[in-house]
């Protein structure tokens, strides 16, 4: 009896860990990753250029001593990829001459990540991995009109599956809640939807990174509703942080202008119509 009771609680300790990631990725990981989330706002407010040496640095540093450090080599070097490119690629936007060969870049890593994902159908999956699968899948999607309808619904799969491993992650909320805001309310989105994810991160933010994104969703969310006062108190936390200024005085001078930092980003990632015949691929016709 003692041993059957044993070897339930063995079973259940398992299954749980696996449901909630534990364990699934090294803690040196999971320190680089947590880091870089309040690191990665900071950088907002430094020059492309240095931006651009930071994260190279960064990311060569972290991945050198990977191999050292990993429960999952293969799934923590997805994470650890992304995690960098995300952030060189956010700059790039700012910058002009290489947006092609970064998209490349970012859809090899998009592929590499569902690989990775694939080849995990009976080992646990990393809430980050889901997260920045969703986020690399995001930015490819924004190519073109048909990328983004072959893809939408795989970014927002990506983000529910980190939720599911841990309710309070911030900034998967954060993402869920960015995903509903542009999509239409027939394929599910909606600022309403939006609004109840960006409450949620508010509440389980714990990282200063994640507080700052999610004190800027709530506070342009309220902005759409026409709650002007909170969408500027929120976004008066957010400068209390202490993590940046620039990025914060741009939200500022958009909603000054009568709209908020969701239609300043729609416009700035817009869609590339505009694609010669030998650019596009299967996911733009």
């Amino acid at each position: 009896m003692k041993k059957r009771i044993f070897t339930f609680l063995l079973i259940f300790s398992f299954f749980v860990e696996f449901l909630s990631g534990e364990g699934v990725i090294s803690d040196y990981t999971v320190q680089k990753v947590e880091d870089f989330v309040s690191y990665r706002v900071l950088l907002k407010s430094e020059d492309d250029e240095t931006a651009f040496n930071e994260i190279l640095q960064l990311k060569e540093s972290a991945l050198s001593e990977l191999a050292e450090h990993a429960v999952d080599f293969e799934q923590e070097e997805c994470i650890l990829e992304s995690l960098y490119l995300l952030e060189y690629y956010e700059h790039s936007l700012n910058s002009t001459g290489n947006q092609k060969e970064l998209r490349t870049q970012i859809k090899n890593q998009m592929k590499k990540n569902t690989a990775c994902i694939d080849s995990h159908k009976k080992k646990p999956v990393s809430e980050w991995l889901y997260q920045f699968t969703g986020d690399v899948t995001a930015y490819y999607m924004t190519r073109s009109v048909p990328a983004t309808l072959l893809y939408g619904f795989k970014v927002k799969g990506y983000y529910e599956k980190s939720i599911e491993i841990n309710k309070n992650r911030a900034s998967s909320l954060v993402a869920l809640g960015n995903w509903c805001f542009y999509a239409p309310g027939i394929a599910g989105g909606g600022k309403s939807k939006a609004k109840k994810y960006f409450d949620k991160a508010l509440e389980a933010a714990e990282l200063p990174g994640e507080k700052y994104l999610a004190y800027i969703a709530v506070s342009q969310i309220n902005f759409e509703n026409k709650n002007n006062n909170e969408a500027a108190d929120y976004l008066s936390k957010a400068v209390e942080l202490e993590l940046g200024q620039k990025d914060l005085d741009l939200i500022a001078r958009c909603n000054k202008k009568g709209y908020s930092y969701f239609q300043y980003l729609r416009n700035r990632s817009g869609i590339d119509e505009e694609m010669s015949e030998d650019e596009k691929d299967d996911d733009d016709k």
